[in-house]
């Protein structure tokens, strides 16, 4: 194990984490129209997390100093990768802490954000997740701004993925060829056929213009730059943080949410589809297998919500473009693991709220901003199941895989499929049986009745990445309830759905940082 390579590594992570913390200043001025005066608590507070990023950024150089940096292993990489990850959610805990961030007002008494609050926030926002723990946004005297724009930066360097960004500037060769692939582990029969760099590069343009476009149109529809940029960030990474408690219900304008429910569809997108669709390739995009299951499982999720609510759910009872309104935001924000929410969907129908919480597994496509399991892997594993049933009934018949015209003749991408599905399968039973067993009865308020279904949807909702649940954990709610315990076991869920799984699951075995 190269160890010196990995601090080298995590030194420049620690350097990009403090430099993208500078952004969050500014706010903390009158000038930029947020406070009425300096914020001498969130600008002093952003700083020392600022200097404690640089400082450990230069030490970890100190220590890698000598590494020879143009070979990686596959194993250096995905212990790189997962560090990478655990180093800058705790960096980008120290923001609240040092600021002092309240997570609530609780019987007129500020509740401080304490040292599982900051990291379930900061990992929340690298995951792209949007899962919260604060309940009062809106109000400057307990969430500086400066902060809060740091919240909602984080769906930024996680949406373009930090390490991605790392091999776009540095490159470093087959290192950065190691580096991509432990970060982007999704199969895809999608690829851009460049070198490593220049794919990192093609994905980190088309993210940034994206954001760029929608910051635009935003601005354009009235909203404050702090607002658009905050919303873009959170809309393009599928993050789902708000500036406001409600969420983007706040505006109550369909313009705006038809404007963000665009670009939700697009974050989930593969980028490499995008850029090829830039450069005016469009029947790629248009012809590729897995695009067009994604806007079909959209389409059909959004019509049969839609029918429900126009049944059943009194406020929209025959009032077809009001359903239809509401369900189609909710639904491109459940699957593309968002989690902007236009309407208390808690309050819907259980048909319609259970339509949301199978979408919560589906997810965007390989190779977007989504975490989740991915539409891609759902094609795969009904094409393997298809094929085994046919076996079943006719033994002696030889048949491949095929995506589109392309046949998947290696059977270690099978397997790994099916592995996939076994983990979640497992990682999401065992997570719920461990909140079921640490989180008392009383966070229910006399409710227990409610435990197990919350429970399981904040299990879905953090693993999968889309933040709101059911119940206390839902679009109008938010995660404060949990105590300490519950807290940590979501932090790292949300951890292991964005690098999906194996990054994080395998450091934890000791039989990894063995020579031999």
């Amino acid at each position: 194990m190269n160890f010196k390579l990995i601090a080298y590594i995590l030194g420049i992570i620690s350097l990009i984490v403090g430099g993208f913390m500078t952004a969050s200043l500014p706010w903390s001025h009158p000038l930029f129209g947020q406070v009425d005066a300096f914020d001498w608590r969130g600008f002093t507070g952003t700083l020392g997390a600022i200097l404690v990023s640089i400082l450990v950024g230069l030490v970890l150089l100190f220590v890698g100093r000598d590494a020879r940096r143009d070979r990686l292993l596959r194993r250096e990489a995905l212990a790189a990768v997962a560090l990478a990850w655990l180093l800058a959610t705790i960096l980008g805990a120290l923001p609240y802490l040092f600021s002092g961030t309240a997570r609530a007002r609780e019987n007129g008494r500020i509740v401080r954000m304490n040292i599982f609050d900051a990291l379930f926030e900061s990992a929340s926002g690298y995951s792209g997740t949007g899962a919260s723990v604060l309940s009062e946004l809106e109000d400057p005297n307990l969430v500086p701004r400066s902060v809060l724009f740091w919240r909602s930066e984080t769906h930024f360097l996680g949406g373009l993925g930090i390490v991605v960004l790392f091999v776009a500037v540095l490159g470093m060769g087959s290192a950065g060829k190691q580096l991509m692939r432990a970060e982007v582990a999704a199969p895809s029969q999608t690829s851009t056929h460049e070198q490593t760099r220049r794919a990192a590069i093609a994905f980190g343009s088309v993210f940034v213009t994206l954001n760029l476009i929608l910051t635009g149109l935003l601005l354009l529809q009235g909203l404050s730059l702090f607002d658009a940029l905050c919303h873009a960030f959170g809309t393009v990474a599928t993050g789902g943080f708000s500036t406001y408690n409600n969420s983007i219900a706040h505006f109550q304008s369909p313009a705006i949410e038809l404007t963000i429910t665009v670009f939700m569809f697009l974050g989930c997108t593969n980028f490499a589809l995008l850029y090829f669709a830039a450069k005016g390739n469009l029947q790629r995009l248009i012809y590729d297998v897995e695009f067009r299951v994604y806007a079909v499982i959209i389409l059909v999720a959004t019509l049969t919500t839609a029918a429900c609510l126009f049944f059943e759910y009194p406020e929209y009872r025959y009032n077809p473009l009001t359903a239809l309104r509401y369900s189609l935001f909710q639904c491109v924000s459940i699957q593309t693991n968002t989690g902007f929410a236009t309407a208390d969907f808690d309050k819907w129908p259980p048909f319609a709220k259970g339509v949301l919480l199978v979408l919560m597994y589906i997810g965007g496509c390989a190779g977007s901003t989504s975490c989740s399991v991915k539409v891609i892997r759902y094609i795969f594993l009904f094409k393997i199941l298809a094929l085994e049933l046919e076996q079943t009934y006719r033994p002696n018949i030889v048949r491949v895989v095929r995506i589109g015209q392309h046949p998947v003749t290696d059977p270690d991408l099978l397997k790994s499929i099916l592995v996939y599905f076994a983990m979640i399968l497992l990682v999401s039973v065992v997570s719920w049986l461990g909140l079921l067993a640490l989180e008392p009865l009383s966070t229910w308020n006399g409710a227990p009745g409610n435990k197990l279904i919350d429970c399981v949807s904040a299990v879905a909702a953090t693993l999968n990445g889309v933040g709101p649940g059911l119940g206390i954990v839902g679009p109008m709610a938010n995660y404060g309830a949990f105590h300490a315990p519950a807290k940590c076991i979501l932090t790292v869920l949300m951890l292991l759905g964005r690098l999906e799984l194996f990054p994080l699951l395998v450091i934890l075995n000791p039989k990894f940082w063995r020579t031999r």
